[in-house]
């Protein structure tokens, strides 16, 4: 009877320190997993706030919500993670009366621009034709720019178009090829910079392969070699009559999300995806503030002159 009371005892204690190794073999897991997620956060967000070591990061898929729709929800499984994302608060650009001073407000102007760029630039080599917008890009040093924008299966341009004597005045090619990071997020400033939130969305098509921007080009106003282009929407699309889809042709979302698929149809493209915030590297920005104030970048009717 001792004998097996003793057997019992002993296989009792290997049962309880089997399940001990368990529970700290599936600690040691959670813990990897734990430190895995958070390497991955913060070689996402230095990857946006520098543009560089983004390569390594994960492809995430685009996020199917709209920013500006209110009281929409999505089902989703039970055991779904939520979505974590907090879309921001939009600042309507201009009024309602200012907006009406932009020559691209004028009804078939921007419809006319865009089939002369298609005719003028695309050629079959430059691969097929997905989609035309015009969309605000924001330049290096914070300035907004008026831009029409062609979506190839190869590639990107961006042309500066005069809607005024309606004449293409530069345009640039970017090949999906060569894109190594795209960004889609809320446009944000440093901690320490002076300039005031835009609440606003924008996406970011990038090409440094990992590298910071040289002093030469950071430095320079009128550098052409900044490896990366960043879009919003054109502040028409807040005050255009007609349907999402009507003004689809000014927004940003649109042309991200099919800038994304068009990407993930590309077998070769080693592009990475990112849903994060776009860092504007501006600090005081007295310059933009007042070039974006009164619209520089856009062709408007301005008093007695238009330009």
């Amino acid at each position: 009877m001792g004998d097996l009371l003793e057997d019992d005892l002993e296989l009792r204690v290997g049962t309880l320190q089997l399940s001990t190794d368990n529970t700290n073999a599936d600690n040691r897991r959670d813990n990897a997993s734990e430190s895995n997620r958070n390497k991955n956060e913060l070689i996402a967000n230095s990857s946006v706030l520098s543009g560089a070591d983004s390569l390594s990061s994960s492809t995430s898929s685009f996020a199917g919500r709209d920013a500006r729709t209110e009281g929409t929800t999505n089902s989703r499984p039970e055991n779904e993670e939520p979505e974590r994302t907090v879309y921001p608060r939009y600042d309507v650009p201009f009024s309602s009366e200012n907006i009406k001073d932009f020559f691209t407000f004028r009804k078939g102007v921007v419809e006319n621009a865009i089939q002369d760029c298609i005719t003028a630039l695309l050629f079959p080599e430059d691969g097929e034709y997905l989609g035309s917008w015009l969309l605000t890009e924001i330049t290096l040093w914070d300035n907004e720019k008026e831009r029409i924008v062609l979506l190839t299966s190869r590639l990107v341009m961006t042309i500066k178009y005069d809607f005024i004597a309606m004449k293409q005045l530069d345009f640039k090619k970017t090949y999906l090829d060569d894109l190594d990071t795209i960004v889609i997020g809320e446009l944000v400033y440093p901690p320490s910079s002076l300039v005031p939130e835009r609440n606003l969305r924008g996406v970011r098509l990038m090409w440094n392969k990992g590298e910071p921007l040289s002093m030469k080009t950071a430095w320079n106003p009128f550098s052409q070699d900044v490896p990366f282009l960043t879009f919003a929407s054109h502040p028409i699309y807040w005050h255009k009559e007609g349907s999402v889809e009507d003004r689809s042709m000014y927004d940003m979302e649109t042309f991200a999300q099919k800038l994304q698929r068009a990407i993930e149809s590309m077998a070769s493209s080693s592009c990475c995806i990112h849903h994060s915030p776009i860092v504007i590297q501006s600090y005081v920005g007295v310059t933009s503030l007042l070039h974006n104030k009164i619209s520089l970048g856009f062709f408007k009717v301005r008093g007695k002159f238009s330009f």
